[in-house]
């Protein structure tokens, strides 16, 4: 038998790579209703009390303007442009930010994974991250405008996010912070 525990995970997962898809596609295609809608019920999903966990929703704003600044930078920088610009042309449109926001949705969840296996973690978040842009570049949502640069500056700012989330969010900083009164990072 499933727990309910795991189910919540793996729908927490698959709901992510589904929001993925919806608004890579919708970008393509002008149709982001979709994705947007697919955005508001995992929100709310992900964010009611039952399978809220405490840190998610300053998880998830926090990785929601850590990804405006970084793509708003990446975007001004030349190395990377998007499909469909919205609401200005001049920073990181807003199915990006949905996606940094439902990211953060999944880290006390489906990614929580990464709290116990920090290195692995970061080292697969900081390659993960830059090749959702080149899946997303396939489809036609993004360009990188300079394929090497681009990567690397998407691996080294995937990279320090990734740091920051497994040392900041860490359950196990908490405790140790409630313990010694002051906030510790633990690396396996």
């Amino acid at each position: 038998m499933v727990s309910t525990t795991k189910l919540n995970k793996v729908l927490n997962f698959v709901l992510l790579q589904t929001l993925w898809f919806a608004l890579v596609v919708g970008v393509v295609y002008e149709h982001i209703l979709l994705g947007l809608g697919l955005f508001v019920v995992f929100a709310i999903w992900q964010l009611h009390p039952l399978n809220r966990k405490q840190t998610d929703i300053k998880l998830a704003i926090t990785l929601a303007v850590l990804g405006f600044v970084l793509d708003s930078l990446w975007l001004q920088l030349g190395l990377i442009s998007y499909e469909m610009q919205w609401p200005y042309p001049f920073v990181a449109p807003l199915w990006i930010v949905m996606l940094w926001f439902a990211f953060g949705l999944t880290i006390n969840h489906s990614l929580a994974w990464i709290f116990d296996y920090k290195i692995v973690g970061v080292i697969i978040g900081g390659l993960g991250g830059p090749i959702s842009y080149l899946a997303a570049e396939k489809f036609g949502a993004v360009t990188l405008n300079n394929p090497v640069s681009a990567f690397a500056a998407l691996a080294f700012g995937w990279t320090m996010v990734m740091v920051l989330i497994v040392t900041v969010f860490s359950p196990s900083a908490g405790q140790k912070q409630e313990i010694t009164g002051k906030r510790e990072a633990s690396w396996n």
